[in-house]
């Protein structure tokens, strides 16, 4: 269980790990970049490529909406990382998502 702060515009979502088509676990960098946030939806961007591939094609995707008890159930659940912009020192810390 990771501690959850309240989240921002410009807070960098991550995942080392993408699905394949057999359903294999592949090495891929995925990165998601909070752009709007309302009382109830975060919006971010993705931007993902092949791990062992840097000069690959890169997949950029925008308008990706989410509720903010699933991202923080996530980040809480370690299946997503989460990179804090300017830190947590003026931060909430967050411990009910409903």
């Amino acid at each position: 269980m990771n501690e959850v702060y309240n989240l921002r515009i410009g807070d960098m979502l991550y995942n080392d790990r993408a699905y394949g088509e057999d359903n294999k676990v592949e090495k891929a960098n995925i990165v998601g970049v909070i752009y709007k946030m309302t009382p109830k939806y975060i919006y971010y961007a993705v931007c993902a490529r092949k791990h062992n591939d840097p000069d690959g094609e890169h997949f950029v995707t925008k308008d990706n909406r989410s509720k903010k008890t699933t991202i923080y159930n996530s980040i809480r659940s370690g299946s997503v990382g989460i990179s804090y912009s300017n830190g947590t020192k003026r931060r909430r810390k967050i411990e009910d998502f409903s």
